[in-house]
């Protein structure tokens, strides 16, 4: 299970105004504000599930943070197999 405060790194991330900036232009400042451990930081470094994973990152947070990560990977996301699979498409 991750920290508490490497979930709600990703939470303000949407919330508070100017943190995804900060965290594009000088990560290093927004992971010692955050106090990210060496794993942490990594693993916010390259934003992928397997990283995210290691520090316990819950799936729904590594995806909020990959896509802020790679904004064109919401064209790769879909629900309908899901929405197929319950019939409701």
């Amino acid at each position: 299970m991750a920290r508490y405060v490497v979930n709600q790194l990703i939470q303000n991330l949407f919330r508070e105004p100017g943190l995804l900036d900060r965290l594009k232009s000088d990560p290093a400042s927004v992971y010692d504000a955050y106090g990210l451990t060496a794993a942490e930081r990594e693993a916010f470094s390259d934003a992928g599930h397997l990283a995210l994973a290691s520090v316990g990152v819950h799936p729904i947070l590594q995806m909020h943070l990959m896509l802020v990560s790679n904004p064109q990977m919401a064209e790769m996301i879909s629900v309908k197999s899901y929405t197929a699979e319950w019939g409701l498409s």
